[in-house]
Order: C-alpha cells, then structure tokens, then sequence
C-alpha cells in the first residue's frame, strides 16, 4: 500500500512538471508586452509618486496597494501589519510586507506584471510561475480617470487552460485612488532577470550587470 502510494505520488509530481513547465512555455512564446529599457510616458497621465489603494476603503490604504513604475514595471503588493497611512506616507519601503526568498534577495512583491499605455487604459500582463495551481498569466486593463484615479475594468487568464472560460473578463469597475509617499521601493524584481521580458536582450544584459554591480558594493 504504501509503495502504491509513493508510486502514484511520484506520477501526480511528474505530470504536475510538466503542466507546469509548458504554461511556462506559453507564456513566453505568446506573452507581447515586454520591457523596452525605457522609461513609458505614465508620468504624464497619472502620479506614480506612491500607490494605489481601493477607493472608498479607509483599511485598504495601509492593507495593499499597486504601483506602476515608469519603467513598465507593475506590482501588488501588501503592508505590514498594524502600519498607519501617516507612517506609510513617511516611509513606504520601511511599512512594506517582504522576506528573502530562496536566493537570499529581498522578495516584497505579490503578483508582478509588466504593463503597456494605450490612449486611456493601462494594459498589464501579469506573471506567475510554480504556484500550487500550476502558473499563471492574465492582463488587467485601468482606465485613467484622471491624474490620481484610475479604475480596474478588465481581468483575464490568458492561459490555454483557462481559454473556455465563459466568465466575462469585463467586471464591475471599481476604483484605485492615489496615495503619495515618500521613500519608495526599487522596481527591481525576478520578472526583470528574464531575458524573455525584453525586447531587446541588451537592455536586459545592461539590466543583470547594474544588479550584480549592486550585490558586489552591499559585500
């Protein structure tokens, strides 16, 4: 019995591999949004100076946020516990919930994503790789209300798997109302140490030797 039951877990392991290692697949062959190794234009249609709670939510402001960097980089993210707006507008990277992942790199971010600017909607392509689930990859659309709102009116898995999904991916919009702080986190994240997020591979090449240059100065 219980040498069935190794056996049977060692085939849910391997067919769990490979599900895993094709989305993964996919989502590089088929992912178009990617960074170009220069700053968007967001600056000049909403403040990034900060983040973005839910609106009309006075808990939500010091429970989690998202922020755009104008690199292309997209994060959401969460506080630490307990953490006041006041203390969060002072110093946000100081109130931001992180650890160290497997590498022994700070890890802070939630879901990351990479995003892209078409007239007044903000398209991000999401990523995720080697949850319980198996991967993710979906796109979220905002639409820039104004400079320091924006609201959420699009989700979707972009996943073959999730392809027969009949659930609309146009939801009921609801709104992300901005929030300035000072002492702001690093776009720096695993999404930008993928050659495959580039569009071109010597931006990401310039990318990896500005961050291990930083890694030999913190020795």
């Amino acid at each position: 019995m219980i040498k069935y039951k190794a056996i049977l877990f060692m085939v849910v392991l391997f067919v769990t591999s490979v599900n895993l290692f094709s989305q993964k697949k996919e989502i590089i062959a088929k992912s178009t949004i990617r960074l170009e190794g220069k700053n968007t234009t967001i600056r000049d249609l909403i403040e990034i100076d900060g983040y973005y709670a839910k609106a009309n939510c006075k808990k939500c402001s010091t429970i989690a946020g998202i922020m755009f960097f104008d690199d292309g980089i997209w994060v959401d993210f969460r506080f630490e516990k307990n953490v006041t707006e006041e203390e969060v507008k002072a110093n946000m990277w100081e109130n931001v919930a992180r650890g160290l992942d497997y590498k022994g790199t700070t890890r802070w971010g939630e879901d990351w994503g990479i995003y892209e600017i078409h007239n007044d909607t903000i398209i991000v392509s999401i990523f995720g790789y080697a949850y319980i689930m198996g991967n993710f990859w979906y796109e979220n659309r905002y639409k820039i209300l104004d400079r320091n709102n924006i609201q959420l009116v699009y989700s979707k898995s972009l996943l073959k798997r999730d392809e027969n999904n009949d659930k609309s991916p146009w939801i009921e919009p609801f709104n992300y109302q901005f929030i300035s702080a000072d002492s702001l986190p690093s776009s720096d994240c695993w999404i930008k140490e993928q050659k495959w997020t580039w569009r071109n591979e010597q931006n990401w090449r310039d990318y990896m030797d500005r961050i291990k240059q930083k890694k030999v100065k913190k020795k």
